[in-house]
């Protein structure tokens, strides 16, 4: 029953995006979750994209849109949303993506259960999803999630590892992030704070790292409750992810030189860079780099995990 049921708050944001965003909050009305409200945070559209929210939520009491007067980037949006949240939980849908009408119950029922046994909000779910070019229905790849496989929930500093340096610790289930999957309790938030501004581009590894630092969780419901439509921007395109992934180096440099892996973790992202752009023999040349400035992994683990992962 609603009284039931705590209030999960679905935030949306949006930038410039009239020919989808219609579609992404007429999918999270339909969620199957009866006790919700939803926030639109649009970033400053200059097509029609504000126009045409106002008009569609006009009658709708549990929707409710705010406007930033200049554009301020992604990480900005997410935090207008966790401002003016009241939900126990939330949630978050991207202006390109649609939802399955249960991916608020079986991420609510997953994670819930999970708090309970760890006794800590510091935990993230995710979801697998599905990716589909714009204008085309059909799906042509599914990015598994992180922590997907019970038992085997990656936790604590091997995800900061994870993201910085290295392929991730033996035995555990490894797989995608992305805030556009993400449901959270709201107390990780007040226990993080919010999310770094200057990351218009990997604002949610940035989370995911201080989460892992603070002994947090990461797990998933093992199913395709997303589908997100491949877009690009200004903020994803070139040697954006690039420049990001240096910027997460920097910010973390201090627990990099502690470990003795900071040189490493710069030189990985060379690697992940070449190998992201199809350039093999490059991706596999700083990849050997990376191994040699790394002190606690050997040559063979390093490359044969590389071998693996280019398969």
């Amino acid at each position: 029953m609603l009284a039931e049921q705590p209030l999960i708050t679905i935030g949306i944001t949006c930038f410039n995006a009239q020919d989808l965003i219609l579609d992404a909050i007429k999918h999270a009305k339909e969620q199957d979750w009866a006790n919700t409200e939803i926030i639109i945070v649009d970033d400053a559209s200059s097509d029609k994209s504000v126009e045409l929210i106002v008009g569609y939520i006009k009658d709708e009491e549990n929707i409710r849109l705010y406007q930033h007067e200049e554009n301020k980037g992604f990480p900005s949006a997410l935090n207008t949303i966790i401002e003016n949240a009241k939900g126990e939980y939330l949630t978050f849908f991207d202006d390109d993506d649609v939802s399955t009408p249960d991916r608020l119950t079986k991420q609510y029922q997953k994670l819930s259960k999970f708090i309970e046994e760890k006794k800590t909000p510091l935990v993230m779910c995710y979801t697998n999803r599905g990716i589909r070019h714009a204008g085309e229905a059909e799906i042509y790849h599914e990015f598994k999630a992180i922590g997907r496989i019970e038992g085997k929930e990656p936790h604590g500093k091997m995800v900061a590892d994870h993201i910085l340096w290295h392929s991730g610790k033996a035995g555990y289930a490894w797989g995608m992030f992305g805030s556009c999957t993400l449901m959270v309790h709201r107390d990780l938030f007040k226990k993080l704070g919010s999310f770094d501004p200057q990351f218009r581009r990997s604002a949610e590894w940035d989370m995911a790292i201080r989460c892992s630092l603070e002994g947090g969780w990461f797990i998933a419901v093992d199913e395709q409750l997303v589908v997100q439509t491949k877009t690009s921007t200004v903020d994803k395109g070139g040697k954006k992810p690039f420049e990001y992934a240096m910027l997460l180096r920097t910010k973390y440099q201090g627990y990099l030189k502690q470990k003795g892996v900071y040189l490493c973790s710069r030189i990985t992202v060379y690697s992940r860079f070449h190998g992201s752009k199809g350039r093999k023999g490059k991706a596999f040349f700083y990849a050997v780099l990376a191994t040699l400035a790394a002190p606690h992994r050997t040559i063979i683990d390093r490359v044969k995990k590389f071998l693996q992962s280019s398969d």
